[in-house]
């Protein structure tokens, strides 16, 4: 019985140690599963990692006004910066000497043609004219008896053709007379506008004085003179041959217009100094809002041109290169080089670079670059896109 009873004892030990070992490399196993998936998670992680980092340093789209490249009809227009010029401006000064009696207008008053100015003392030269008058009757009363006497050749012809030239001679002294003491009334040449008296009644005035009376400047009409570069030459030339040059005449800023005219002289030579050509425009100037030398802007219309590939002057930047916008291509910004023929009322006229359609940043920000992405943003206010609405229509 103690055999049996040892060996049912070691029977059951060692099933016991079969099931401790067997849990035992379950156990293990486990482990190493474990162990092994950590491990491949681990090194998928950086590569996860590594794309997240790459997305978030990836620049976001730079928002940028985008508008695109117009065709519409625009007149042809050379802008330049002129003065105002009076067609006639008079110096009045006298032609005699005397003491100036009275003076009839109020300086910077308009005066007419012919409106009586000042008064020089006529009392001297009226004594002259009256002495000249008496000798004028005398003799010609003396040439009457001798052409009596002649004929009866009781004077010599001699005699009688002396006594004709002295009556001639003082003839000629009395009109003499008469011509001086009219320089006593002083009238306006022309009708303008008088500037500043450089005397007062009382002084006495001559012809060598170095200051005139007064100076008239006409204002209605008035001219303006102004230089447009000598490229445009063949244009004014081509435009004057179908008729009057019109020109618009606005402030100096060229905020608001002042007068409408056209262009009556272009100079028969360029100024080789400046590379440039002076004109002259007319206006009538009836509200007086222009003054000779004042500064104002100019426009000449020289035709139409009916399609224009047009963009906003902002668009247009200017390199070592020359002038270039950046032209938006698959969400890209482009430079791209363009030739400008003019810019006209916040517009610029391009003649080659861009076509009808293709999109352009509006205007540039510095820190855009060409090859970055762009998106567009927020539309700027009406007022910013003054002339590109209704373009193209």
């Amino acid at each position: 019985m103690d055999a049996d009873a040892r060996t049912t004892a070691t029977v059951a030990a060692d099933g016991a140690a079969r099931v401790r070992r067997t849990s035992a490399s379950w156990v293990a196993g486990g482990l190493v599963c474990a162990a092994l998936l950590i491990a491949g998670l681990a090194a998928r992680r950086p590569a996860s990692d590594a794309r997240t980092a790459g997305a978030s340093s990836s620049p976001p789209a730079l928002a940028v006004p985008i508008v695109p490249v117009r065709v519409r009809a625009m007149p042809v227009v050379l802008q330049a910066t002129g003065f105002v010029v009076s067609e006639h401006t008079v110096q009045v000064r006298p032609q005699i000497s005397g003491l100036l009696k009275r003076v009839f207008f109020t300086e910077g008053d308009p005066v007419r043609l012919g409106q009586r100015l000042f008064l020089i003392d006529p009392a001297p030269l009226q004594a002259e004219l009256d002495s000249a008058r008496a000798a004028r009757d005398s003799t010609r009363a003396n040439l009457e008896r001798l052409q009596g006497l002649v004929q009866g050749n009781y004077v010599t012809p001699q005699e009688f053709i002396n006594a004709r030239a002295s009556a001639e001679q003082a003839a000629a002294a009395y009109r003499r007379a008469a011509i001086t003491l009219s320089y006593t009334d002083i009238r306006a040449a022309v009708a303008g506008r008088s500037g500043g008296l450089t005397v007062r009644a009382g002084n006495l005035v001559a012809p060598t004085d170095a200051a005139p009376l007064v100076t008239i400047n006409q204002t209605r009409p008035i001219e303006v003179q102004f230089s447009l570069a000598q490229q445009f030459l063949p244009r004014l030339r081509s435009a004057q041959a179908g008729g009057a040059l019109g020109v618009v005449v606005l402030r100096e800023d060229g905020a608001g217009e002042l007068d409408h005219g056209s262009v009556v002289f272009m100079d028969n030579a360029v100024n080789a100094s400046t590379g440039t050509l002076t004109l002259k425009a007319r206006v009538p100037n009836e509200r007086e809002q222009l003054w000779p030398g004042q500064f104002v802007t100019v426009r000449v219309q020289l035709a139409l041109e009916p399609h224009a590939l047009i963009v906003p002057e902002t668009a247009v930047q200017t390199g070592p290169a020359g002038n270039y916008v950046y032209v938006v291509v698959a969400g890209r910004a482009t430079k791209r080089a363009v030739s400008v023929d003019r810019h006209q009322d916040d517009l610029a006229v391009i003649a080659t670079g861009v076509k009808d359609g293709e999109q352009v940043v509006e205007r540039v920000p510095t820190s855009l670059r060409p090859g970055m992405v762009v998106r567009e943003s927020a539309p700027a206010p009406p007022r910013a896109r003054i002339g590109l609405s209704g373009a193209g229509t």
